[in-house]
């Protein structure tokens, strides 16, 4: 009895241990983010290293620009994350937090946009106020974004790795003449240019499917939308359940006495 009492004792220490040890690299509280939405995903199914809905994503703090590697610095670096060149962000745009891929430092000349990183890239075309990356994200396609309303006003452009793959060709985001998407979140949820006070922090690394448990809690509150919940990666809910049935099989397992057993043969 005392050893199972030590054990389960063991068991808490090494969890707050860990609860401690990633608040304190993270540098912000709480050091963690439920992922709510899909838009960030790269297929109906899950896939390992891609932040998908219910995946909790570790947070850790920046105290400058410079702490945030975007799309054009990981591109010309070949610096990737959660499938795809750059950081991922969470932001605060108004009471909701959002996750999505900076793309880019938007910085102004007097009137002239400037892009962070920019060096007469092929794969980037500055055409007065508008700007295209081209090839981007596991679709490929142009993305583009018009910042002739934002003269002055510096930031990040953020961008969901979903959104950017998905538009559909006929939608007025879609610009022939540029054969370009308007995907940014400052295209297609009028938001400003992402400001560093605005940011929480850096996504890094993930638990997947675990956060599920929250959303569904919050589903029975109404406030997770049916339109997100609709969108859970095919084979997450086996993997939770498979995942979270061999978590208590590993905690609940009598080892001394399996240890007895097997002495006494």
């Amino acid at each position: 009895m005392r050893r199972r009492v030590a054990y389960y004792a063991l068991i808490i220490i090494i969890i707050i241990i860990a609860i401690i040890s990633i608040e304190l690299y993270s540098g912000v509280y709480p050091p963690f983010s439920v992922v709510e939405s899909y838009s960030m995903e790269h297929s109906n199914y899950w896939q390992p290293g891609i932040i998908d809905e219910g995946s909790i994503v570790f947070v850790k703090k920046v105290n400058s620009i410079n702490d945030i590697k975007t799309y054009v610095a990981g591109k010309i670096s070949d610096y990737r994350t959660y499938g795809e060149y750059g950081n991922v962000i969470l932001y605060h745009d108004g009471p909701r937090i959002i996750i999505h891929r900076a793309m880019f430092y938007l910085a102004w000349n007097g009137t002239r946009p400037v892009i962070l990183g920019y060096d007469n890239q092929s794969w980037i075309k500055i055409y007065n106020d508008i700007i295209i990356l081209k090839n981007v994200g596991y679709a490929h396609r142009n993305l583009m974004i018009n910042v002739s309303r934002y003269v002055g006003d510096s930031g990040f452009i953020t961008a969901g790795d979903h959104n950017v793959a998905t538009l559909p060709k006929d939608s007025i985001y879609y610009n022939k003449t540029y054969n370009a998407y308007c995907a940014t979140d400052q295209t297609l949820f009028n938001i400003e240019p992402v400001k560093l006070n605005q940011i929480v922090g850096v996504a890094y690394g993930d638990i997947p499917w675990f956060g599920l448990y929250k959303l569904n809690i919050l589903r029975l509150e109404g406030k997770w939308p049916a339109i997100y919940a609709d969108h859970v990666p095919k084979n997450s809910y086996l993997y939770l359940y498979t995942s979270t049935l061999i978590v208590l099989i590993l905690i609940f397992t009598p080892y001394g006495r399996i240890v007895k057993a097997i002495r006494k043969k």
